[in-house]
């Protein structure tokens, strides 16, 4: 799960509560009633999920995700479609469907939009390719 997608207070107060449940639960790497070893373990995690949530609050927020196409998008039918020239009708077949199924508006409808727009941009060229290549 990408947890880069969560919104930040949801990461504070997700790490809050495992830690809370971690150093509250009875079962621990080293028992509690070892001593000062036994609360070794729980410093231990205590500062590994404070320097990640450290770590992970410091990364700017970027209004797309990492994972967007940001390319240009092809004017050359068989480059926009990913098949080389003199491709049979099956074939262009088969990579229209991909594409169209790889960048469909669908896809990425939780995604903001921005990332909409671009994948309908996408779509109606990648139709307007087949279109071309089919002749109609």
């Amino acid at each position: 799960m990408d947890t880069r997608r969560w919104p930040r207070w949801a990461v504070v107060l997700a790490v809050g509560a495992g830690l809370f449940l971690y150093l509250r639960s009875p079962i621990d790497l080293l028992p509690d009633r070892m001593g000062p070893l036994g609360l070794l373990d729980d410093l231990v995690v205590l500062g590994v999920a404070l320097w990640w949530l450290q770590r992970r609050l410091a990364e700017p927020v970027s209004a797309a995700p990492a994972d967007a196409v940001t390319e240009p998008i092809p004017t050359d039918p068989w480059e926009l479609l990913g098949i080389a020239p003199g491709a049979t009708p099956d074939a262009i077949t088969r990579a229209y469907r991909t594409q169209l199924k790889r960048h469909h508006p669908d896809r990425v409808a939780g995604l903001g939009d921005a990332s909409q727009r671009l994948a309908h941009e996408r779509t109606v060229a990648i139709q307007r390719a087949y279109r071309t290549l089919r002749g109609d």
